[in-house]
């Protein structure tokens, strides 16, 4: 049985992936950590309300499957107050970036089930006047990549780094904040995961089942790598705040699965994906917190991978030129059009 053509396990992703009951259980907090229950609670809402975190939620790299089309879009789009909601709103667009590339002045971020859905979806936009027609601006310039391609997806891999950082200098700086010995350990344990809890309660009222039936589809969404568990994530998904975000495209020669594993271990790549564009076969996504951290990172590689790295294209985005969007946003949007595929059968 194919389990998103259940019901009631959609019904229960829309729970699960918007953080709708679930939550940190600040009392497991307080314990670890040897602090009142207040104080815990007023730490972690600090966390949020200085958009350092977001609460917690199930993430759905299941949408990787049914919308496999990753589209990297240089456009030239003005800026205004619609453009902006525009980005917010679209059920497509994963993120967006102000930047700097020949005429181009925006960069996107796309999802899709497929080229057709691609291509109609520019159409539909011009069309519905979201974006200006192409006689007002530069045409866009699109890389396609494929979703199903990806070897590393792990938005809080920083952890790691940032965990170095706190060690060497006793806190690190996120946001303009100061993360010390008295915020630090508990924003860390919110990024692996660890003392967040569901409300089967709440979720089995609001869906008329008990809660057994509730924990065994979970169980199985879970499983069956549908979801996976619930942790603390950054407002951009990929990028810490205050970071830079580095698109990069790289052109491996040999010894591949040598240099694949450097990625995978490296702490400042959360995502990363083989492809063949032009003469590239990489695709990375990195962040670091200066750019001199990004020209670290690509001395080492040019150092530890001299005969097998060939050519390098780089996109650098400024961590003030981040449009943020929910990053929930796109697999909930496919979630809510399932449902509504099969109350409409």
């Amino acid at each position: 049985m194919n389990l998103l053509e259940d019901e009631v396990n959609l019904q229960l992703l829309r729970y699960l992936v918007s953080g709708e009951g679930i939550h940190v259980n600040i009392n497991a907090i307080a314990k670890e950590f040897n602090i009142h229950r207040n104080t815990a609670k007023k730490k972690i809402q600090w966390l949020y309300d200085q958009k350092i975190l977001n609460p917690p939620f199930y993430s759905f790299p299941y949408l990787y499957t049914q919308w496999p089309i990753l589209v990297l879009v240089k456009a030239d789009i003005p800026r205004s107050n619609e453009i902006n909601e525009f980005y917010v709103d679209d059920g497509h667009i994963f993120a967006a970036f102000s930047c700097m590339e020949g005429p181009y002045n925006t960069l996107l971020i796309e999802f899709f089930e497929n080229l057709e859905s691609y291509h109609s979806w520019r159409e539909r936009i011009v069309i519905e006047e979201k974006i200006p027609n192409r006689e007002y601006r530069a045409p866009a310039h699109a890389y396609i990549f494929s979703n199903k391609l990806t070897f590393k997806n792990d938005p809080n891999c920083f952890i790691r780094s940032l965990k170095r950082s706190y060690q060497n200098q006793g806190h690190v700086m996120l946001n303009k904040c100061k993360l010390d010995e008295t915020i630090f350990p508990i924003f860390e344990q919110l990024m692996l995961g660890n003392f967040i809890q569901r409300n089967d309660t709440y979720i089995s009222s609001e869906l008329g089942l008990n809660r057994k039936t509730i924990k065994h589809h979970i169980d199985r969404l879970i499983e069956n790598q549908i979801i996976e568990e619930p942790r603390c994530f950054f407002p951009n998904l990929f990028v810490p705040p205050e970071y830079n975000l580095i698109v990069s495209m790289l052109e491996i020669t040999s010894h591949n699965e040598k240099v694949k594993e450097y990625i995978l271990n490296h702490d400042n790549i959360p995502r990363a994906q083989d492809t063949s564009t032009g003469c590239y076969n990489l695709l990375l996504f990195s962040a670091f917190h200066t750019i001199e951290g990004f020209f670290d990172l690509g001395e080492e590689l040019l150092n530890m991978f001299a005969q097998d790295i060939g050519a390098i294209s780089n996109i650098i985005l400024s961590s003030r030129m981040i449009h943020t969007i929910k990053p929930q946003k796109l697999s909930l949007g496919w979630i809510d059009r399932k449902l509504w595929d099969i109350k409409h059968k």
